[in-house]
């Protein structure tokens, strides 16, 4: 159950989690140069906390339901479960169907996007310029949170948000989403592919940021056919060369996704975005690789 009025026994307050828990932690680039070796990011453990956070809403709203009352942080209580996963529950909460529209479910996404933000100030020592320092694609997510021009569709796109994938099953869905992109509508539907490789980031300078991290350039100089130009298909073939041969130039599989990631933190979510906007996410498996 995701409402819970029975005893907290297990959970304690998202107050007093995220004072316990970082939430937003400073990471070295593997590979980047001095003057830009650290990224903010998300830890798992706040990723995972706002996709059940978002999981909860949209369960209640496929069957017609919002929020009664606004919701506070003193409303979320968070554990930890067998194994190291996070249990979130919501508490002194509850739901209604009068009024339902699409105007109630944009105000819940709104009132948690606010929690969420104030979850994560009161991980960081209260500090309130926290904000500056998320990443652009969480940042993006809560903007997401609080458009008012949230459709009832858009609800698949923020619970499968990349902005919210543990950073250990990045890998799996970039290669994923690029089968998608690249081969399966490079072969039925040319017109969305070039419309979704339109909408990608890092148009003018992915290449110069790739041969600026040490590591990553080692796949740039070794490219065993054509060399890379400053294309969109060429940045998700870099992306793609480098995911699928992460042991290539050493045994850090791991710090090599991370760099990926804080080298171009809205690619990703960008590939997700437009492949919503497209119609094409669902045919995907991205539900299932946020465990």
């Amino acid at each position: 159950m995701d409402i819970d009025e029975s005893s907290a026994e297990g959970l304690c307050s998202a107050k007093s989690y995220a004072k316990a828990n970082p939430l937003l932690i400073q990471v070295p680039v593997l590979g980047a140069t001095a003057n830009n070796n650290k990224f903010w990011r998300l830890s798992d453990k706040a990723t995972r906390i706002t996709r059940k956070l978002v999981l909860i809403l949209r369960s209640h709203h496929a069957v017609g339901k919002h929020l009664a009352a606004p919701l506070q942080v003193s409303n979320v209580w968070i554990g930890s479960a067998a194994g190291g996963s996070v249990v979130v529950k919501l508490r002194g909460v509850s739901f209604t169907a009068k009024g339902f529209g699409i105007d109630r479910v944009r105000d819940d996404y709104q009132q948690l996007s606010r929690v969420l933000l104030a979850i994560i100030r009161i991980s960081s020592g209260g500090d309130a310029a926290v904000a500056s320092r998320l990443p652009p694609d969480y940042r993006e997510f809560l903007a997401l949170l609080g458009s008012d021009t949230l459709a009832m569709d858009d609800e698949f796109l923020i619970v499968n948000n990349a902005a919210l994938l543990p950073m250990k099953n990045r890998t799996e869905v970039f290669l994923m989403l690029h089968d998608r992109i690249v081969k399966h509508l490079g072969r039925t539907d040319r017109a969305k592919k070039r419309r979704i490789l339109a909408g990608l980031p890092y148009e003018d300078d992915w290449l110069e940021t790739a041969r600026a991290n040490a590591r990553i350039n080692q796949w740039v100089v070794n490219v065993r056919h054509h060399e890379y130009r400053r294309t969109q298909s060429d940045l998700l073939r870099l992306n793609r060369n480098v995911r699928s041969h992460l042991h290539e130039y050493g045994d850090d599989a791991g710090g090599i996704e991370e760099a990926l990631y804080c080298e171009w933190p809205e690619l990703l979510m960008a590939m997700v975005k437009m492949l919503h906007l497209e119609g094409e996410l669902q045919a995907t498996d991205i539900q299932n690789k946020f465990g």
